[in-house]
């Protein structure tokens, strides 16, 4: 079994699961902060900022994993030095 080329094709198999997803969440994010800025309930703008962050804190894990899943594609074809 030829685990560097399963991972390989995992990796870019994850990768456009990512960008699709972080596409999605971004575009929810947006929408979260267009709401905020519409709104004059101070309280109501608190918590609408709170989910923001937490989309922007999501936003970050994902591109920390695409990072990862990159080196991991990039390991997964080095040769081994022998």
């Amino acid at each position: 079994m030829d685990t560097k080329k399963e991972a390989s094709e995992l990796s870019e198999e994850a990768i456009r699961l990512i960008i699709e997803c972080g596409t999605r969440v971004d575009d929810l994010y947006r929408r979260f902060r267009e709401l905020r800025l519409r709104t004059d309930d101070l309280s109501f703008q608190g918590a609408l900022l709170n989910v923001e962050h937490s989309f922007f804190m999501l936003v970050q894990a994902f591109n920390i994993l695409k990072d990862n899943v990159k080196l991991l594609d990039v390991a997964s074809k080095k040769e081994e030095l022998r």
